[in-house]
């Protein structure tokens, strides 16, 4: 074979050599992207599951002291207001929104 034809060769078999590195050096990099982005998210939705805890928390205590209220209003024979009453179903809808977002954070969990 001649020095050209074999020069040939290899200056092509270094070109594709030079593809495959330019692929895995990118692909290396979009892989780390990618995790990345992952474990942001991972953090973020423990972070919110979390607050959305203690925002239950937070909502069953203030349920509490208002239903201590009603029946307390009732002892005394005296009605309280109907945006009292709402705030307490409010706050019981709240604890219900909040276990529902809750249940979703859980399965997008489950995707990664």
């Amino acid at each position: 074979m001649s020095k050209r034809i074999s020069k040939m060769l290899f200056s092509k078999e270094r070109v594709e050599l030079g593809l495959v590195d330019d692929f895995e050096s990118e692909f290396e990099k979009i892989i780390d992207k990618d995790l990345k982005i992952g474990q942001t998210l991972i953090s973020a939705l423990g972070k919110a599951e979390n607050k959305y805890k203690t925002l239950i928390n937070e909502y069953i205590s203030v349920v509490k002291i208002g239903e201590k209220a009603e029946v307390a209003a009732k002892d005394l024979g005296v009605d309280l207001p109907n945006t009292f009453k709402n705030k307490i179903a409010s706050a019981n809808a709240g604890i219900k929104e909040a276990q529902n977002l809750i249940n979703k954070i859980g399965q997008l969990y489950s995707q990664f």
